[in-house]
């Protein structure tokens, strides 16, 4: 009996708690789960009572056997109880003592199970977080959330949009018109340099691509303001690129892109009389050589693409391609000095202008992933090392979420929000810039978003998603750990193009910085809290000044 209530509270844990990930369930899967438990404890109780049955009758059968071989015992036979009832043994427990110790082992072992139960909701609630600032390295303090005032006092979903409407939707009003301007101008100006470049002596320019908060359009009055295109480069006619990756556990993840020769010598084998131009053509050698010499010279150091002298060839190509289209645009087009990408600043006459960043990059094989001249926090390397760079994944990533995701959803809204109530907050005291940053922000809502079904994003789900993404944040503060979206995530779609090492490699820890170096994990801590602060005075903060 105490082996079948062990079972059967196993198959009822099982039942209840069929995910190792999360207890989240849509309704289907609850009413399925709901269906297998009462089907399994009807089978169980069937189990049970058939098994008495069988016990009831076997001892029966031993006690007819006892009385007709004259076995039975006087106390027995003075109890009256030779044909039914319970016989009283010191070595047998199915008397009632036997009885009352099989429903007092069970009754332990419920009780145990909802003592267990009650542990793991505790252990499970979500976390709120406060720093100490009496201990050296500024230790988080986990708190319940249902002690946690600030949940309870979240803002509504009203007072969120209503915030919305006013200091976000109206400062990006003319966000979508003003992206499509800048792609389709600097579409109009790569095809101006495709002209003025020679494809056996320059680097290929290729279609540009939007990238960052504003083509993605998740950013902040302030973040948009500049938009970021990725123009990517490919090498001149008769040439390849090697991408030579460093060793991630050095720092930043990087790499050099080595310019060699191509060689036509796989043509010899494929075509057959095909003769390779590099290894049988003197005049082929001589202008290979020619070139190479002048490419090496121009955008190389060494035999390694140069990022600064790659950005100045580019700048100056971008300079003499403006003359031939300057005449369809009404605009003064000028060139900030940047040593890592192009800088482009557009007056207008009436005194509006737009900034526009141009940043070259390597494609790494057939991926998204691309080696740029521009690091994202302006990093001091080597002008051989180029920054790898996820932003055009993750710009499909969120572009497939906004396709497949019913309409009017708040996800972007989410970050908006919590980016926008960031500006208002004043730095701690003696910080030079922000720990946490847009791209913080950006990975929790894109870990939630695989891990919550699309529908959970609906507009009147706004303030759930948000407390879900402060949460995730705020986790992670804790345990001072932030996995990197792409590195790492096998539930990533297939759909989006990464180098085939990035699934099965270990995750990235984007706040590993922060476990090396206790006083950022303070500030970080701090400025959390401030942007909780933020967000529970939301109805009463003074917003006519955030823009």
């Amino acid at each position: 009996m105490a082996v079948i209530s062990l079972l059967f509270l196993a198959v009822m844990y099982v039942v209840h708690h069929p995910l190792l990930v999360s207890d989240r369930m849509d309704l289907d899967t609850l009413a399925r789960s709901r269906q297998l438990e009462k089907r399994m404890s009807e089978e169980m109780r069937q189990l049970e009572l058939e098994f008495e049955e069988r016990k009831q009758a076997a001892e029966q059968r031993q006690k007819a056997e006892n009385l007709w071989r004259g076995e039975t015992s006087a106390d027995q036979l003075m109890l009256g109880k030779t044909d039914t009832g319970w016989t009283v043994q010191a070595d047998d427990h199915s008397g009632p003592l036997g009885w009352m110790l099989g429903n007092l082992w069970n009754a332990g072992l419920f009780c145990l199970f909802l003592l267990f139960e009650l542990v793991r909701q505790n252990i499970q609630h979500e976390p709120a977080f406060d720093s100490s600032s009496d201990d050296e390295e500024a230790e988080v303090r986990v708190v319940p959330v249902t002690s946690c005032s600030w949940f309870t006092d979240f803002p509504s979903g009203v007072a969120l949009d209503s915030f919305y409407q006013h200091y976000v939707y109206n400062a990006n009003r003319d966000l979508r018109s003003t992206c499509e301007f800048v792609e389709s101008f600097v579409d109009d100006l790569i095809e101006a340099c495709r002209m003025l470049s020679r494809r056996e002596a320059h680097l290929q320019l290729e279609d540009c691509l939007g990238i960052g908060a504003a083509f993605e359009k998740w950013g902040t009055y302030q973040e948009t303001q500049k938009f970021d295109i990725l123009v990517p480069i490919v090498p001149p006619q008769g040439f390849i690129f090697v991408l030579e990756m460093r060793d991630p556990a050095l720092g930043r993840r990087c790499g050099c892109v080595l310019v060699e020769l191509e060689c036509m010598c796989k043509c010899e084998k494929l075509l057959g009389d095909v003769l390779c131009l590099v290894h049988h053509n003197s005049d082929h050698l001589a202008a290979a050589g020619k070139w190479n010499s002048f490419i090496k010279g121009s955008l190389c150091t060494g035999s390694h693409l140069d990022v600064y002298k790659t950005v100045q060839w580019f700048r100056n190509l971008v300079g003499n391609a403006w003359a031939l289209v300057a005449h369809k645009y009404d605009f003064k087009l000028s060139l900030p000095p940047s040593a890592t990408s192009c800088e482009l600043r557009l007056d207008y006459r009436s005194g509006r202008f737009l900034s526009v960043s141009l940043v070259l990059g390597v494609q790494r094989e057939d991926t998204l992933v691309y080696l740029v001249s521009q690091a994202p926090d302006q990093e001091q390397l080597s002008s051989v090392n180029w920054p790898e760079s996820f932003a055009a994944c993750e710009h499909l990533f969120l572009k497939l979420i906004g396709r497949f995701a019913p309409e009017n959803t708040c996800h972007l809204k989410c970050l908006q929000i919590i980016l926008s109530l960031q500006d208002l907050e004043n730095l701690p005291h003696g910080a030079s810039c922000p720990v946490l940053t847009s791209y913080h922000f950006k990975t929790a809502l894109m870990h939630l978003l695989l891990r919550l079904p699309l529908t959970d994003w609906q507009h009147n789900m706004l303030s759930q998603r948000l407390q879900d993404i402060l949460w995730f944040l705020g986790r992670g503060l804790q345990q001072r750990s932030l996995h990197h979206f792409l590195i790492g995530n096998t539930f990533l779609p297939l759909t989006i193009p990464i180098p085939k090492t990035f699934r099965n490699a270990e995750p990235v820890n984007l706040f590993q910085h922060l476990v090396l170096n206790p006083s950022a994990h303070s500030q970080a801590v701090e400025e959390f809290h401030n942007l909780l602060n933020e967000v529970k005075s939301l109805p009463s903060a003074p917003l006519a000044e955030a823009y």
